[in-house]
């Protein structure tokens, strides 16, 4: 068991605001910027650990000359995995200083947001989104970043149509379409709203909701139909701030 203070301090690591994205995809598209989007293969284990850690030999495994006395051994982690408690600190801490020493600054509005002349890079967790106003320097970046001496692994994504499950569509040179399919029929399932599988009517509103306002019904009797009322609030208000604002109401009223 991991001890603060022992094997373990920082923890936390910020991934970019999606407001953020949306407004330099903006920017990208209406100045007709190149894009590409790079995914970092197995991230975390690629970064560091900045202390000593032990751990107890996992099930299944068992040294050969000593089968039976297996609680005596340990085992010294030398890559940052999953699970540990200051993995995504380590993992967004190397990313950080490659960024960095590569002549990118942080943005002082959002910790995700590294600019440099002629080139802005966006970043989440693993993912990330790189605008610029030239192809070749956006290249000679990526390259950079997977033959340097952090021997990062990366994959070349192209063009940006997709980015943490949202899809990007370019409609024309003035618009582009940002939304969540699989998000919505998840939360549709939920619901049950997919196969009716309740036998409820749903009633169609026009968006965003105005009235009347909802307030929480004490008098009122208790729900009969079993569903995960929380879950599926939060997947709304995931939805909402991403892709779908003109919910935002009816979203917070649910809530």
């Amino acid at each position: 068991m991991q001890q603060w203070g022992e094997n373990y301090w920082e923890t936390y690591s910020p991934v970019v605001n999606m407001l953020t994205v949306r407004l330099i995809l903006a920017i990208a598209h209406i100045h007709k910027l190149d894009s590409k989007s790079i995914d970092f293969v197995l991230a975390f284990p690629q970064a560091e650990l900045d202390v000593d850690i032990w751990m107890e030999l996992p099930i299944g495994m068992c040294p050969e000359w000593d089968e039976s006395n297996k609680r005596q051994y340990v085992l010294k982690l030398k890559k940052n995995l999953y699970g540990l408690k200051q993995a995504s600190f380590n993992w967004f801490d190397k990313l950080k200083t490659g960024l960095m020493d590569r002549g990118f600054k942080a943005s002082e509005i959002d910790p995700c947001v590294y600019y440099k002349k002629g080139m802005i890079v966006l970043t989440y967790v693993d993912d990330c989104i790189i605008v610029g106003n030239n192809t070749r320097n956006i290249d000679n970046f990526v390259r950079s970043m997977q033959n340097g001496k952090e021997n990062f692994v990366l994959t070349d994504e192209g063009d940006i149509d997709k980015f943490v499950g949202i899809e990007i569509q370019h409609l024309d040179d003035k618009r582009f379409e940002m939304k969540q399919p699989y998000l919505i029929e998840r939360i549709c399932r939920t619901l049950g709203l997919i196969d009716n599988d309740w036998k409820v009517a749903t009633n169609t509103k026009n968006t965003p909701v105005g009235k009347p306002l909802l307030n929480k019904d004490l008098s009122g009797k208790p729900r009969k139909l079993k569903w995960k009322y929380r879950t599926a609030v939060g997947m709304l208000s995931y939805l909402q701030g991403n892709t779908r604002p003109e919910i935002s109401m009816a979203t917070h009223q649910t809530a």
